[in-house]
């Protein structure tokens, strides 16, 4: 699923919390951590996750 402005991942926040100790890895990008997550990378945005 997706926006104009960017993608949504099929995952939301009551599927699955990121965060330390989540199990998945942080990796830093620009101004926030994405969590790999199944081979992508998944960031917190409002009340889902983005892909990228």
């Amino acid at each position: 699923m997706s926006t104009d402005q960017h993608a949504v991942a099929e995952h939301t926040h009551d599927d699955h919390t990121h965060g330390e100790n989540c199990g998945h890895e942080a990796v830093s990008h620009d101004d926030h951590v994405d969590y790999l997550h199944d081979g992508h990378k998944h960031a917190a945005h409002e009340d889902h996750y983005d892909e990228h």
